[in-house]
């Protein structure tokens, strides 16, 4: 019988493993298996299959909706008049909201990779079927993220 949990790499994983030895498994009969953490680049553009849950154009509609009526009002007691103002006042709200967006849109990425959860590791355990609940708990005792049973032909 085997059980196979996951780890975030932490003290609590050592302290499940020391725990485990206490209890009378062998080191032979537990793997421990760290997961390699995928380097996530910065995308700036969202395709259609896949999404980060930031808008990047809301603001520059937003400000070039905003910017585009003031430009029209006040275009007519201005020389050029209230078309040339509009398209005008649209490009400068959407560029400023766009700039905006970016910056604001770069430092959030950043420290949400900084902040992002440590690599896993997976543990597998081969203990014997009176043991199975005694590993289970002392496992979720150690805050594992995951827990589960493999229960081999052999070994019913």
């Amino acid at each position: 019988m085997y059980i196979i949990s996951t780890f975030e790499y932490s003290n609590y994983l050592e302290l499940a493993i020391t725990a485990l030895h206490m209890k009378g498994i062998p080191k032979e009969k537990i793997l421990g298996i760290p997961m390699d953490k995928r380097g996530e680049e910065l995308k700036l553009f969202d395709s259609i299959h896949a999404s980060d849950g930031l808008s990047l154009f809301d603001l520059p509609i937003i400000l070039a909706a905003l910017f585009c009526l003031f430009g029209s009002i006040y275009g007519f007691l201005l020389t050029w008049g209230p078309v040339l103002w509009g398209i005008i006042g649209m490009v400068v709200g959407f560029s400023l909201g766009l700039m905006l967006r970016l910056i604001t849109t770069k430092k959030y990425k950043y420290n949400r990779q900084k902040n992002s959860r440590a690599s896993e590791v997976v543990l597998i355990i081969e203990c014997q079927a009176t043991q199975l609940e005694m590993v289970k708990d002392l496992l979720w005792e150690h805050h594992a993220l995951g827990v589960g049973k493999l229960s081999l032909g052999n070994n019913k």
